[in-house]
């Protein structure tokens, strides 16, 4: 049934108008995607449940998750949803190439939620094994990595969610380990390497000493 299901997708996928894809995904697929959301050519969106309102996903993006919730959003090319439960994207913009990776084994419960107005840059991973909660008019740059796992010195995983909470700042290169959240209106400087909470209104940098 799944490869059958893969099989439909694929050719709704390839379809030449936007319109008749969105079409045959309402038809065939049960989603539910409005006639002002624009799907991109072979972007391939695998769900239980799909819904989308003034939405556009560009091509050459793959979304193989549970549960897809947008709302007058943008994801740009090139984008990889994998293994996780849902994502909520509300009035926000997602840049190109950017990883969001679950892992269904150690939690199948999984949640990405991206705020009013939020965006993130290109080039990012998002290790969600656990939850990553990003409210709103938040700035993510590019070539970021957000981790919600890591391991004790027994090699036993330990898993904790991430929390970036309103008008928060985290710029290029930036590194988030599990459990952390970043306060309201906190900036991150470039190349940061975070794995503590960050106070509201505060400002953090990653200087490497030379000796």
């Amino acid at each position: 049934m799944r490869i059958i299901k893969f099989f439909i997708i694929l050719c709704i996928s390839i379809l030449p108008f936007n319109y008749i894809r969105i079409f045959f995904y309402n038809l065939f697929i049960c989603y539910k995607i409005d006639k002002e959301s624009y799907i991109g050519w072979l972007s391939l969106i695998i769900c239980e449940n799909f819904k989308i309102s003034n939405c556009k996903i560009d091509k050459f993006n793959f979304i193989f998750v549970n549960n897809f919730d947008g709302k007058n959003s943008s994801i740009n090319k090139m984008n990889k949803f994998f293994g996780i439960n849902t994502i909520n994207i509300n009035q926000s913009k997602i840049g190109d190439k950017n990883k969001f990776v679950g892992e269904p084994k150690i939690s199948s419960e999984t949640k990405f939620y991206l705020g009013l107005k939020s965006k993130i840059c290109d080039n990012n991973y998002f290790d969600l094994t656990r939850d990553i909660e990003i409210y709103e008019n938040c700035y993510l740059g590019s070539d970021l990595q957000i981790w919600t796992h890591g391991f004790n010195e027994k090699r036993e995983i330990k898993t904790k969610n991430v929390f970036l909470k309103k008008g928060c700042v985290i710029k290029d290169a930036c590194l988030i380990s599990m459990g952390v959240t970043i306060g309201e209106n906190a900036i991150a400087e470039i190349g940061s390497v975070i794995t503590r909470d960050l106070d509201e209104n505060s400002f953090y940098y990653h200087e490497l000493q030379k000796h």
